[in-house]
């Protein structure tokens, strides 16, 4: 039991890193505020429900069932969260109307259960049985608490099928699963209910442990997505840098802005990540495009020549052409200088396709065909 303890910790304190970490971005989302409402309800919750959190409260407020039913009042109000969860994602109003007012009668029925009753108790769920009014507040909140879950899971799986990101997508599998999971831990309530076994009791927080790292995990996806967009632009300017660098030096008037050293431009880009490889990709096309207006048929021909010699494969072999020819036409340009070859009349070969990311691959071939042809 002691490692159920331990591990609902753990879990509980990944919940508030997630929560932490997305509540500066979640308001300007309305399909990710209400997730992000739903795990942050759930997770105080969560944090009232350990042992030694809940040993504390007590010994401060005096009164031990007065936790319980805090703890329970934010799990209504993070089943709330959910509803509007699911109706923000939805676009259902009556929806929205109908959590309204469910929460605030349901929120107002435990509190006047709990002022009425006058015997002691501390919110077991076992001990339900030798109070009716108990009995009744746990059955509330048990049905409210699977009713929102059940129709969590639905509405996450329908309506991820049909999703228009791959973010709300995975956002939503995640969060129903979790919400599953959650649904499990409530039923595990009601049997307690109704029979009282020992081992329920010993696999619902392995349950809510589960829960909540599925919901941390559904609420970081949009930063777990941005990361991955931030790397793939770190590695696309990275990787482009010596090619980029080389070209733009000998047409130093692509460039925006002046050319700092390469770790420094990583680590402090000028402008966003995104606009920051896209103007690399671009800068680079460009000195390119000038630069090919030095290349002329018979220089074209010299370098296919050249990499025919060199076993370089068929799919890269038009990159490895243009790598070499213009490794030679930048020998041949002096910077700022006017063309004097009579320039091949067609843009060289894919980059005019209009697909970014078949640009930069192409890019990245010519890169790696130019290093080989500098050493030849």
């Amino acid at each position: 039991m002691a490692l159920s303890a331990w591990q609902q910790s753990v879990g509980t304190m990944v919940l508030w890193v997630a929560v932490l970490l997305r509540a500066p971005f979640v308001f300007r989302s309305p399909q990710q505020r209400g997730l992000w409402l739903a795990v942050a309800t759930a997770v105080i919750a969560m944090t009232l429900n350990l042992p030694s959190v809940s040993a504390a409260t007590t010994d401060l407020l005096g009164r031990g069932h007065a936790v319980g039913l805090v703890r329970n009042l934010f799990g209504v109000v993070s089943a709330a969260a959910v509803l509007y969860f699911v109706a923000e994602t939805t676009a259902r109003r009556r929806l929205r109307r109908w959590h309204q007012r469910g929460t605030c009668t349901l929120l107002a029925a435990l509190i006047v259960i709990d002022a009425v009753n006058e015997e002691p108790h501390d919110y077991v769920v076992t001990g339900a049985g030798d109070s009716p009014l108990l009995a009744l507040y746990w059955l509330l909140l048990i049905a409210a608490h699977l009713g929102t879950n059940v129709l969590c899971v639905i509405m996450c799986w329908r309506y991820a099928r049909g999703g228009a990101s791959l973010s709300l997508i995975w956002s939503l599998r995640l969060f129903g699963i979790g919400t599953a999971l959650a649904g499990l831990f409530w039923v595990g309530h009601l049997m307690r209910l109704f029979f009282p076994v020992g081992w329920i009791a010993e696999c619902q927080p392995l349950i809510m442990e589960a829960h909540g790292l599925f919901r941390a995990a559904a609420i970081l996806v949009p930063a777990v997505r941005a990361a991955h967009c931030i790397c793939v632009d770190i590695s696309i300017v990275w990787r482009l840098w010596p090619l980029w660098k080389e070209l733009t030096e000998a047409v130093p008037a692509v460039t925006l802005t002046k050319s700092r050293p390469r770790l420094f431009e990583i680590l402090w880009p000028p402008v966003p990540w995104k606009m920051f490889a896209y103007r690399k990709v671009i800068e680079t096309r460009d000195a390119i495009l000038v630069l090919h207006n030095y290349i002329d048929p018979a220089l074209l021909e010299e370098a296919r020549d050249h990499v025919s010699t060199l076993g370089i494969p068929e799919a890269q072999r038009d990159a490895a052409v243009l790598a070499c020819a213009l490794h030679r036409a930048r020998r041949m340009k002096p910077v700022g200088g006017p063309s004097k070859a009579k320039a091949v009349p067609v843009s060289p070969a894919r980059l005019d396709h209009g697909d970014f990311a078949s640009e930069v691959l192409f890019l990245l071939d010519v890169r790696q065909a130019y290093e080989l042809v500098a050493r030849a």
